[in-house]
């Protein structure tokens, strides 16, 4: 997966309060997201507030949905709207707001691909496309009401007529004390899909063609065509906060790599303010590797113990463990409650602690 980042500060305000986030949760999860905020917390914006939730609460949503074992899309679903109510949650009691003052709030798109299936969380008006051989296609919806929005016969805004009007958002994180879910969609992705996400102020002022133009240029890397859309934009008259994520390859994840966020405005030069992740999913493989790797004890299909890293679960199919060790020692010959234990996983801090625990076992077993 290729993944690259272009965002500017604009001309309207002095702080950039779009954020981005691109982080391997496993060999074959992969979160991507997108997020445009108002209002300030203990000086971070509120949109790298909500990602930071939503990233933690998806971690922390799927580690707590086992068991089960296995997870379903409606397991998946439910892991997004639950981490969107983290991070709604977190805007308000962090900003002191309630259903009678707004303190800071936020547009959040999110994607999270297990494998190549695309599970897309939205609220607010952040766009995110599927790009699939050579043509664009819009997967959500903006939640939001432009005044006096002058729209060509394909409902898109005309460039030459765009005047930079600040939208009315109908719904966002941080704006409600109860919960506000987001809307969550499903997609199969295939072989060479990208995805691409825009702020309004990328997109405002662009045509789908536009977007559409600079997408076919497979010629160049991912981090030219993320900068040619926000060129575009400022060309057309945007001046707000604006922040293009492109992610080609969608269904290569690669190595699990370190969590990628930004939010960093760039300066008047376009081509020094790149914010580029080319490739990012292949680096870092040894740090996330052993930062966030948990051990577990199991049993294999041929039911002999075994040393797993990862997490005891299925998402869609998928394995959210390696088998790191095979003992010679079979489940079925333990005693009956340290085979219910082995089921569901028996965490162990080091695969030295797994030895040293199977040892006593087995030396258990002889006697």
């Amino acid at each position: 997966m290729e993944v690259a980042v272009t965002t500017d500060v604009g001309q309207v305000g002095r702080q950039n309060e779009d954020a981005w986030c691109a982080e391997q949760l496993h060999r074959n999860v992969t979160l991507l997201a997108i997020a445009d905020g108002f209002g300030r917390l203990h000086g971070a914006s509120a949109a790298s507030v909500a990602l930071d939730a939503i990233r933690e609460g998806t971690r922390r949503e799927l580690q707590a949905a086992i068991p089960p074992r296995s997870l379903t899309g409606a397991d998946v679903r439910d892991v997004l709207i639950a981490s969107f109510g983290q991070a709604n949650d977190r805007l308000l009691h962090s900003s002191g707001g309630d259903d009678d003052h707004v303190g800071a709030a936020s547009t959040c798109t999110a994607v999270l691909i297990v494998s190549n299936q695309a599970f897309i969380a939205h609220i607010g008006d952040s766009r995110a496309y599927l790009f699939r051989r050579g043509e664009l296609v819009q997967l959500t919806t903006d939640e939001s009401i432009i005044p006096e929005l002058v729209t060509s016969n394909s409902g898109l805004p005309q460039r030459a007529r765009y005047r930079p009007v600040q939208p009315l958002l109908m719904r966002a994180l941080g704006i409600e004390a109860q919960s506000m879910q987001p809307k969550v969609t499903h997609y199969t992705l295939h072989a060479h899909d990208a995805i691409l996400f825009c702020t309004d102020g990328a997109y405002r002022a662009l045509s789908a063609t536009d977007l559409q133009l600079a997408l076919q240029q497979k010629d160049h890397p991912a981090e030219w065509v993320t900068d040619r859309i926000l060129t575009l934009s400022r060309a057309a008259g945007s001046v707000d906060n604006a922040t293009v994520l492109l992610a080609r390859n969608a269904t290569e994840h690669g190595a699990p790599s370190e969590s990628k966020t930004d939010a960093r405005p760039r300066g008047r030069s376009f081509a020094a303010a790149v914010v580029a992740v080319t490739v990012a999913l292949l680096l870092g493989v040894s740090l996330m590797w052993n930062a966030d790797t948990k051990f577990y004890l199991g049993s294999d299909p041929a039911g002999k113990v075994t040393l797993y890293s990862g997490l005891p679960a299925t998402v869609l199919g998928v394995p959210l463990h390696l088998a790191r060790t095979t003992f010679r020692v079979t489940a079925q010959s333990l005693p009956s409650a340290i085979r219910a234990q082995l089921e569901d996983g028996i965490t162990v801090a080091t695969p030295a602690a797994a030895t040293s625990l199977v040892s006593a076992w087995q030396s258990k077993a002889q006697h």
